[in-house]
């Protein structure tokens, strides 16, 4: 063994300073195991901690008692994003899968992901797809950092998504979010935003028995809370249904689903359609057609569309 001028001085000057070179191997252990449990392989550790591959297997299998103290500072510090970003080969994909599902749940379409440098988006969100390239890992990742505080450009996408399930980039904090025993953070209660005014349009309009506002695109939410509003001030499934773009039978399955009782008023006899309660909104949308009407040189109907009470 030859002799180290270098490694003796530096050892003699941190034994005066009071520093010890080995420390406990118990918390670097725990560590590694940690990472071994979130299906880190050894290869990658070893490699993102300076370590061979056998060295980082005998402290696993519990072999040493002491690590040095720079090593065990290097293990403790690591993130599963450090351990990826220096793996070689193939890493697990929960991470890209939910980098993926995050971007499609504020409004990016995989189309759009593969332009920006996704590989293979399509695949990536599929079940059963455990393990993924390391470099299509980090142009994942690299996508992600440069889209998720950014929405994307479509609410189609962003249903879709809602209704899959897909937690958006908030809900992920970046150290965990590669880690397949993390669940994101959604918050005591759901953190999708509901557009007050949409839904305040698309009641007036229920409460006019206008058909629905095809400019009004409502998220499953928004519907849900118009949904509750017009059945508790009377409307059928039927008017509601009409109101806010779907089916009777749809309103009735919300309805159920969500626990909304109907409060279903009696017709007026008019015809209009409109209900003996709280007739404020439809009372001053057919005025306002009137008007219209009359302002019209025919004396028949304008050809300016009525606007929805609220709109």
């Amino acid at each position: 063994m030859s002799y180290n001028k270098t490694w003796e001085v530096a050892y003699n000057r941190e034994r005066a300073r009071g520093q010890r070179r080995y420390v406990p191997a118990d918390p670097t252990r725990a560590r590694l195991r940690d990472l071994v449990d979130a299906r880190v392989p050894l290869r990658a550790m070893a490699r993102a901690a300076g370590l061979s591959d056998t060295a980082v297997g005998q402290l696993v299998g519990g072999h040493h008692d002491l690590v040095q103290r720079q090593t065990a500072e290097r293990v403790a510090r690591l993130t599963l994003a450090d351990v990826f970003e220096q793996a070689s080969g193939n890493v697990p994909s929960i991470g890209a899968t939910r980098r993926v599902q995050a971007l499609m749940a504020i409004g990016w379409r995989k189309a759009d992901l593969d332009a920006a440098g996704v590989p293979s988006a399509q695949l990536v969100t599929r079940a059963g797809r455990d393990w993924i390239t390391v470099a299509g890992w980090r142009q994942t990742r690299d996508v992600y950092d440069r889209l998720s505080m950014m929405p994307g450009p479509s609410q189609a996408c962003r249903d879709r998504a809602h209704a899959k399930g897909y937690a958006p980039p908030l809900a992920w904090d970046e150290d965990a979010i590669d880690d397949f025993r993390a669940v994101p953070d959604l918050g005591p209660a759901s953190r999708v935003d509901v557009d007050h005014v949409a839904v305040d349009r698309a009641v007036a309009t229920g409460r006019a028995g206008m058909a629905c506002d095809t400019s009004l695109r409502l998220t499953q939410e928004e519907r849900v809370e118009a949904v509750r509003v017009l059945a508790t001030r009377g409307s059928s499934d039927g008017e509601i249904g009409n109101a806010v773009g779907v089916s009777g039978r749809t309103v009735l399955r919300l309805r159920q689903r969500h626990e909304i009782d109907s409060a279903k008023a009696p017709r007026r006899r008019d015809g209009v359609g409109a209900h003996t309660g709280e007739p404020e909104g439809t009372s001053r949308l057919h005025r306002a057609m009137q008007l219209d009407r009359a302002a019209s040189p025919l004396g028949g109907s304008s050809t300016k569309p009525a606007r929805a009470v609220g709109a």
